[in-house]
């Protein structure tokens, strides 16, 4: 299961996500981001990764494309540090192509 919830403050978009990024909940999360009202619009989009306890392979392709829309992805904890360091290298390869 996972959790979304959702906050903004002075043009700045956080998305905190809590519990499992895998399955079905990856496709949901990708559905969500993309109809979210005013996230063309907002100055800096956040993603917190620090309560999700387990991402799949569904689940790092949906935070590559979001980090690839610009969204930061803030993470804590060893497996989810490497996933999204994972993730920042991958981009910046594609990009110097």
């Amino acid at each position: 299961m996972l959790k979304i919830t959702t906050q903004t403050e002075a043009g700045r978009l956080l998305f905190k996500l809590e519990g499992e990024l895998s399955g079905r909940w990856s496709k949901e999360l990708i559905l969500y981001w993309q109809s979210f009202p005013g996230l063309r619009e907002a100055r800096a989009v956040r993603v917190d990764l620090s309560s999700v306890t387990y991402i799949d392979e569904g689940g790092k392709e949906a935070l590559t494309d979001m980090y690839r829309q610009g969204a930061e992805l803030l993470s804590s904890g060893c497996l989810n540090n490497c996933i999204v360091d994972e993730i920042v290298r991958s981009v910046k390869r594609e990009v110097a192509r």
